[in-house]
């Protein structure tokens, strides 16, 4: 099993102590200085209380800074290569979409920007406030992030759904992912069979799963078809009666 690190929460000016230890409090993080982290701590994943609002920064990685989220359309969305949008794009909008890995929902929104409504889930308590202070901070208000366990709204989906997953790929190699995926990989401890398992036995006529191109794990039923792409393959589910 792999090891995580429980980010540490820290602050850069005294005026945003008293913020820092409410966050480390409520999400049952470790608190340290700036100056405490420089000194002594090992870990390396920090969650900074800014001024500007809450920011990441992974310490391990070369010239790293604190990082927020960029919601904004891939360049290549214009000349119509994006294969996530590609794959929602064959599906009816009247479908409620259920984003069950929901992390920094950065793929919820390409989704939501073609016409869908979202319901997001994500049981992480930390990772939900980040990721809701910054749709709040964007105005993106078709996706509604929820902080629970996936697991347990399964049984709540119905036939006219489409559940989304996207497990964090089991490669570490660090060409494969930019430094949000790193942070979260180090982070989050990832098991998703039962997750993927229990949405194929749900009642959600629709079910897309986002694979790593090299990745060679099976679901037990077969996918009715794939879409490749150059890093991602997305698998897809679909038991709409014709």
């Amino acid at each position: 099993m792999k090891s995580i690190q429980k980010p540490i929460v820290s602050f850069l000016s005294r005026a945003l102590e008293k913020r820092a230890k409410k966050f480390s409090k409520d999400h049952e993080l470790t608190l340290l200085s700036p100056r405490d982290i420089r000194k002594s701590h090992k870990d390396k994943l920090v969650i900074w209380l800014l001024q500007e609002g809450i920011f990441l920064q992974d310490l391990s990685l070369k010239n790293s800074k604190p990082f927020s989220l960029n919601f904004q359309y891939p360049k290549e969305e214009n000349n119509n290569k994006n294969l996530l949008q590609r794959c929602f794009s064959k599906f009816n909008l009247d479908y409620q979409v259920y984003d069950f890995t929901a992390g920094f929902c950065l793929d919820a929104f390409l989704i939501s920007k073609l016409g869908f409504k979202i319901n997001a889930f994500e049981k992480e308590s930390w990772l939900f406030e980040f990721t809701r202070e910054k749709l709040l901070k964007n105005k993106i208000d078709n996706i509604k992030l929820k902080n629970r366990n996936s697991l347990e709204v399964i049984p709540e989906v119905d036939s006219k759904s489409i559940i989304y997953l996207d497990p964090m790929f089991g490669i570490e190699n660090k060409s494969f992912a930019k430094k949000e995926m790193h942070f979260l990989r180090k982070s989050l401890l990832d098991q998703p069979d039962e997750l993927i398992e229990s949405s194929l036995e749900s009642k959600a006529e629709l079910i897309v799963i986002k694979r790593h191109k090299i990745e060679k794990k099976k679901t037990s039923k077969a996918p009715s078809y794939e879409l490749k792409g150059k890093v991602v393959t997305f698998q897809i589910f679909d038991r709409r009666k014709n």
